[in-house]
């Protein structure tokens, strides 16, 4: 008996799907409570949790491929929620500097992007050493959570890397040759771009601070301009999914600032595709466009999926595939054509926005690159923590152009789990390349205008993980 199913080997592995379904939809909502800054019940996160691990358990030598490999990822991240709290809790206990201050209080790992926005050169320095200094406190948590998933995965023969990989429709020998082609290729123009972006905000060259400080955050305040208060783009932007055939008005949208809520910005699909949630804690103008048309990508596909799928094809949906539906949307603001007739930008608003649409490109597949090579060596050579993060540091000066201070690596939420996330992103920049092309030819320039257009994004938003895009080539891109 499995949390009140009983399992029979031969029974359908889709008979758990209901059960399963309803367990993940409780353990989201206290996730995404959490998430966002609000209270959370965490006697019902152990005990979802807990039922969904039992769940999964009966699926680790299930027939079906998709079902057994689903399976074993959902038992080993369930087993490994209580360390996740862990290290969460190591970070609001130790990574904090009381004698460095911003608007937001003493200086914390929740409140870092406030305190990078106001602090002088010389004292955002002085930050970044100040956490990374406390950071030596996370590492027995880091090394116990690496070392149990490693073992649980291993006893069912599998890695994340194998299963991200599978899930992609890719070998690992191709996902790592395509990050490794896409960052070296990108690399020096990377470090030119990035380096005259440095002198704009910062009036120096860019070390790791100033690196720190640009990714997701002051990288944004030159175009800030640009753009309108909260209420103005908030509606601006959801009308402008509205024509391109995405009513998104009963999709809630949290941009309340507290101070637990995560940075950022993130698309929660709580029931796919019934319940889908935005959190946005915004940090410029540009920053908050920028992320709606990210986040609100995910939502118009979460919510579009169709809701007669397979329990495995609406919740086991991989980065590479739903990072493209968004990149797909966030594209928009990099078309001249768009920004020009849609958003009404004159020419030097427009060219300003096409160069910072390359840059974020080339950030991605540098970065995002890194982090995931780092990962991926770390599964697929055993190494431990302190040998993970020092391959995280050299890659990051190889492929980045930045060298970090030893433990930073440790507040990299990616790095913290060794996922391997961060690559799809990659994929999905290659992806949304090969489509817009097709996507012209369906439409024409104003592709987003187009009935046909529309009417193809809609239906691979559909497929859920099935979905298909247009041809591409990792490897030879």
């Amino acid at each position: 008996m499995v949390s009140g199913v009983g399992y029979d080997a031969h029974m359908p592995s889709e008979t758990f799907g209901h059960e399963l379904e309803m367990h993940l939809i409780a353990l989201n909502r206290e996730l995404w409570s959490e998430s966002t800054g609000q209270a959370v019940n965490q006697s019902a996160v152990f005990r979802a949790t807990q039922a969904i691990a039992d769940l999964s358990a009966a699926l680790l030598d299930d027939p079906d491929p998709a079902w057994r490999r689903y399976g074993v990822q959902l038992w080993v991240e369930s087993r490994a929620r209580k360390r996740d709290e862990r290290i969460i809790d190591l970070l609001d206990e130790h990574v904090r500097a009381r004698d460095l201050t911003s608007s937001a209080g003493p200086l914390t790992w929740r409140n870092w992007r406030t305190f990078e926005r106001e602090a002088t050169p010389k004292v955002l320095d002085a930050g970044l050493q100040a956490l990374v200094s406390r950071t030596g406190a996370l590492v027995p948590a880091l090394q116990a959570r690496l070392d149990q998933t490693r073992l649980d995965y291993a006893a069912h023969g599998l890695d994340p890397v194998a299963v991200f990989a599978w899930r992609e429709g890719l070998s690992v020998a191709d996902l790592r040759a395509c990050l490794q082609k896409q960052a070296v290729e990108s690399r020096e123009a990377f470090g030119v771009a990035l380096q005259g972006l440095g002198q704009v905000v910062f009036g120096r060259d860019v070390g790791a601070a100033e690196f720190h400080a640009l990714y997701l955050n002051l990288m944004y305040t030159p175009n800030d301009a640009l753009f309108g208060d909260i209420a103005i783009e908030t509606a601006r932007a959801q009308a402008q999914f509205g024509a391109l055939g995405f009513d998104l008005g009963a999709i809630p949208l949290d941009l309340v600032d507290r101070p637990r809520k995560a940075p950022g910005a993130f698309c929660f699909p709580i029931a796919t595709p019934q319940d889908v949630r935005v959190s946005v804690r915004m940090t410029s103008r540009h920053h908050l466009v920028d992320m709606l048309y990210h986040e609100l990508g995910h939502a118009a596909h979460f919510a579009g999926i169709d809701a007669t799928l397979p329990f495995v094809d609406r919740y086991w949906i991989e980065s590479g595939v739903h990072e493209t539906f968004s990149t797909l949307f966030e594209s928009l603001l990099g078309e001249p054509r768009f920004l020009a007739d849609e958003l009404a930008l004159p020419t030097s608003a427009i060219e300003a926005l096409m160069a910072f649409a390359s840059f974020k490109r080339l950030l991605t597949m540098t970065r995002q690159s890194a982090t995931a090579l780092a990962a991926m060596d770390s599964w697929e050579e055993g190494l431990d923590w302190a040998q993970s993060e020092a391959r995280y540091r050299l890659y990051y000066r190889d492929l980045v152009g930045v060298e970090l201070p030893i433990g930073l690596g440790r507040l990299d939420s990616f790095l913290q789990t060794l996922n391997v996330y961060p690559a799809g992103y990659v994929l999905a920049e290659l992806r949304v390349a090969a489509w817009v092309r097709a996507l012209r030819d369906l439409g024409g320039e104003a592709w987003w205008r187009s009935p046909a257009a529309q009417a193809d994004i809609r239906a691979r938003i559909r497929a859920g993980a099935s979905a298909s895009f247009p041809p591409h080539s990792f490897t030879n891109a």
